[in-house]
């Protein structure tokens, strides 16, 4: 992978994942009633920053095997398990504790589904995009081929 497209989708994982964090804390300081410092809106970007990374670079490669690309996906979670709880205690948002565990695991596959569900929905729509493209293209050359032996003919 060219260091473009690793940067692209490194902005792609970010954006995503930063996101989706945000939705995660807004859900749920809502529910436990608390307010937020603006330290946290800091803190979410460098936790989505820090987790994007793993991500790209996890997700980067190119595997033609099912069982690997398994296994690549679990360790790829627990990573961004472990990073996460790593973070919440680090920037003082809960002590751990099974409780947290247990929601941290929630919330991490809550953010996992998001990701994965946007970056569905637009390599979805870039496919289309490209079989369209490719459609176009390939009725333009089938037609010049087409006219190209009409006046052979002729």
């Amino acid at each position: 992978m060219m260091v473009k497209e690793f940067f692209i989708s490194f902005l792609h994982y970010f954006v995503d994942i930063t996101t989706a964090v945000l939705i995660t804390a807004a859900i749920f300081l809502t529910v436990s009633g608390q307010q937020m410092e603006s330290v946290i809106l800091w803190e979410i970007l460098l936790s989505g920053l820090i987790t994007a990374l793993p991500t790209a670079v996890l997700i980067c490669f190119d595997t033609r095997s099912t069982k690997v690309s398994l296994v690549l996906w679990i360790v790829h979670f627990l990573l961004i398990f472990a990073i996460t709880l790593i973070l919440l205690n680090a920037f003082g948002w809960c002590s751990i504790s099974p409780k947290t565990v247990t929601a941290t695991f929630f919330a991490v596959v809550f953010i996992y589904l998001f990701t994965s569900m946007v970056h569905y929905l637009v390599d979805r729509k870039h496919a289309a995009l490209m079989n369209q493209q490719l459609k176009k293209r390939y009725s333009n050359t089938n037609n010049i081929n087409n006219q190209t032996e009409r006046r052979k003919k002729v």
